[in-house]
């Protein structure tokens, strides 16, 4: 595409906001290489040049790709070019913005492309795929052997916005050892530039569904490694709850823990009930959301 990054319509779906030049950033600080990268659509930058300079300057990162005299960044090239990126590739369903790779991720990948980025971003591509687990395993084997695959995507109050919205457990159950990725960092946040971040428990570990309620749009932010080459989804993710289940000899058994609202007696009345209810599933229930800074 050739008119200038500057002239970027500003409400394009896919975009990194300050959350996720944040995250990334974080990122970067504990080591994530963004040697060569590929976006999944080709992503604008919603955060201002006057606002992204400061954040580069405190992560001690170059600050040459953007001009402060500017009211917007255009596309996230010189974001992934401060990180350290030598080649920065988009990847989408046609080349109306300049997408290096041209496919429909609704089809598996072709073999060569396979193990090609230290980085793969999506920032709000997967949702609108139809074929989701194949774009979600598209978006796996694009990644290289210890690089990683960063998400941006609808948890809650996204309906209408692309085809799905999704669950925390979908992705700890996907990327995980199985299909050869480890999750090292899973957050939400309420869309916006000043909502609190909160790092999400994997249900499996707490033994317990982690659900949540919310009156507002909620996103979450994923970064996971590809720890090991192992044919992906060969076995379809389970949900954690169901497989404890499955292998518990009796009904019930171990780790099968019902919801503490389940057990309540109708006697308590609908307040308590209710408020019960909305405290064990929002913001407020630190076993499955616990708050974290936006620097760690």
């Amino acid at each position: 595409m050739g008119s200038p990054r500057a002239e970027v319509i500003s409400l394009h779906n896919m975009a990194i906001d300050v959350n996720s030049a944040q995250f990334l950033l974080a990122a970067k600080k504990k080591g994530v290489s963004f040697g060569s990268v590929l976006m999944l659509g080709r992503q604008c930058m919603h955060v201002s040049p006057a606002k992204m300079v400061p954040l580069l300057e405190k992560n001690r990162l170059p600050t040459g790709n953007f001009d402060t005299a500017k009211p917007v960044s255009g596309y996230a090239e010189p974001l992934f070019e401060a990180l350290g990126s030598t080649q920065v590739h988009s990847l989408d369903n046609s080349n109306f913005e300049g997408a290096q790779l041209v496919h429909d991720m609704n089809q598996p990948i072709p073999p060569e492309w396979r193990e090609k980025y230290d980085v793969v971003y999506d920032g709000g591509t997967l949702e609108h795929v139809f074929q989701f687990p194949t774009a979600l395993k598209n978006a796996m084997e694009l990644v290289r052997l210890g690089g990683t695959l960063f998400l941006h995507t609808t948890v809650n109050n996204w309906c209408g916005h692309g085809f799905y919205q999704f669950s925390p457990e979908l992705f700890y159950r996907a990327l995980s050892a199985e299909n050869g990725f480890e999750v090292e960092r899973m957050t939400i946040h309420r869309v916006g530039p000043y909502g609190a971040w909160y790092e999400v428990a994997d249900p499996n570990a707490i033994r317990s569904r982690v659900e949540l309620i919310t009156f507002t749009p909620v996103l979450m932010m994923v970064q996971a490694k590809r720890t090991s080459i192992k044919p992906i989804f060969s076995k379809p993710p389970q949900q954690s709850d169901y497989t404890v289940l499955w292998q518990s000899s009796s009904p019930g058994g171990s780790g099968a823990k019902k919801p503490k609202y389940s057990a309540l007696k109708s006697w308590l009345g609908p307040f308590r009930t209710g408020w019960e209810f909305y405290r064990r599933q929002s913001l407020f229930n630190r076993r499955f959301f616990r708050r974290v800074s936006r620097k760690d």
